[in-house]
């Protein structure tokens, strides 16, 4: 099993977007909001973006 990749983004940062990298090898595009929360995971892939204020 792997470590999901952990991806920050900057503080003021509303929502991300995530497409799984590895262009054909990746998903459908998502995005989610932060909605006052400092961290997201794509329900896709696992990928965790989080707010560079919070590191």
């Amino acid at each position: 099993m792997t470590t999901p990749e952990t991806i920050l983004v900057e503080d003021s940062a509303d929502s991300v977007a995530c497409d799984g990298g590895n262009g054909p090898l990746g998903h459908p595009i998502v995005y989610y909001s932060f909605d006052g929360k400092s961290v997201v995971e794509c329900g896709y892939c696992d990928r965790v973006f989080v707010k560079a204020k919070t590191v």
